[in-house]
Order: structure tokens, then sequence, then C-alpha cells
């Protein structure tokens, strides 16, 4: 995935394993972006200070600044799938709701700790398809 806001450029997610510190993970591999459905991608939050765009030990800290509207890009073989974020969140880790799918469109949602390096909540960002470039 692709979040120009964030300066994260081309980031694998993967959907084979849970190794959040080599890549971004799909949960569960329960859809993929460009269907419907909710594509869930976890990523690590740190301390600000230590942010780098193309650590995945850091990737997340900066999803606070994702604001409505900003576009998150999913490469899926030669398709670009844009999305467009509409909704910030902040649930406990127990929360399971972000599980839930919701199959009247194709969205993406990010997931991380926050506050950035801590394990106290979740932040979540959902960005709904909005076309094919």
């Amino acid at each position: 995935i692709s979040i120009p806001r964030l300066n994260i450029e081309n980031a694998v997610v993967s959907t084979i394993d849970t190794d959040t510190a080599k890549h971004l993970v799909n949960y569960g591999k329960v859809n993929i972006p460009g269907n419907a459905g909710n594509s869930l991608i976890f990523g690590h939050s740190t301390l600000p200070q230590f942010f780098n765009s193309k650590n995945y030990k850091s990737i997340f800290t900066n999803i606070h600044k994702l604001k409505n509207g900003d576009k998150i890009y999913a490469t899926i073989g030669n398709s670009i799938y844009q999305y467009s974020v509409f909704k910030r969140t902040i649930i406990k880790p127990s929360d399971v709701s972000l599980l839930e799918q919701d199959y009247s469109n194709s969205y993406i949602t990010l997931v991380t700790c926050t506050p950035p390096g801590t394990l106290w909540k979740r932040l979540i960002v959902k960005a709904r398809f909005e076309k094919i470039i």
C-alpha cells in the first residue's frame, strides 16, 4: 500500500504470516483490497521521534494524522485501487468490532496501537474504495 500524506510508498502487506517487523499484515486473510468487504491491515507504531516510513517497526506511527479524504492506494498485480479515508476511531484492545465485515463496498482498515509507542488502545482508520487507477 501507499499513503502519500505519510510518505509511505509501496509498503508490503502480507497475507502469509503475521510478522509485523518485516511487513504490514492483512489480518486473517479475511479480504484483500479490490474485493467487497473489509481488509484489516495491521502495522506498528512507536514514539514519533523514531518514525521511519520505510521501517515496519514504526511505519504506522503517524496514521493519526490522516484526515477524511486522504488517499490510500493498494497495488495488486497491475491494478492500483484508490481508497479515501472517511473515519478514525480509537477502541480498546478487547473490542473486536473492527473484525465485522461490510460487503456493501471495498474497505481498507488500518490498525495500530495508540498512543504511539504504547499498547493501551487501538487506532482505527477506515477508507472506502473510490476507483481503479
